[in-house]
């Protein structure tokens, strides 16, 4: 009978710091409407020379792409400053998910230089959960940062998918809201 249950305490031992920090919670009060028409980005944000016709802004670099369920498409963003000056990210998620062989496996936040500022891990498919709500909170941004963007990555095909860049100075834009 040990020799049994071994192998389930142990794989239940590796995953669950895999969740530390980090909270499931319900979907947050936003409407379908709601959810962003943005055109899609592929992503890594790194600083470029703006492609013909498109304005120099800070967020040069980023290329349309089709939106393409193969990769994970970040839906919408609440970004929530918490009275400590960290800060909390719900997002919202669609993906194909297929089960262990291909599902959307993280989100990231990422300043426009390209810095990883959060990772929030999604430790198993969301198969018949779509879109979904994860969350990560303890989430510090640099003073200087006053936009990021969140990106979704899946476990075959990374990043290409729809993010979304989200303004921390104002309230809301498309495809997120802020709260202090």
């Amino acid at each position: 009978m040990n020799r049994l249950l071994w192998p389930v305490c142990l794989a239940v031992v590796l995953l669950l710091p895999a969740c530390a920090g980090q909270v499931d919670t319900p979907p947050p009060a936003v409407t379908p409407s709601a959810f962003p028409t943005a055109t899609p980005t592929m992503p890594p944000p790194t600083p470029t020379a703006p492609a013909a016709g498109r304005p120099a802004d800070g967020v040069a670099g980023f290329v349309p792409g089709e939106a393409s369920l193969d990769f994970a498409q970040v839906l919408f963003v609440v970004a929530t400053r918490q009275e400590s000056g960290l800060w909390r990210f719900d997002v919202t998620v669609r993906h194909n998910d297929e089960g262990w062989d291909h599902y959307a496996n993280a989100w990231q936040v990422v300043d426009l230089q390209g810095n990883v500022l959060a990772e929030r891990v999604l430790a198993h498919p969301h198969d018949t959960e779509q879109p979904f709500t994860r969350s990560h909170r303890g989430v510090r941004i640099p003073a200087d940062v006053q936009r990021v963007l969140v990106r979704a990555r899946c476990n075959v095909h990374g990043f290409g998918g729809q993010s979304v860049l989200v303004d921390l100075g104002q309230n809301s834009g498309e495809g997120f809201e802020v709260r202090r």
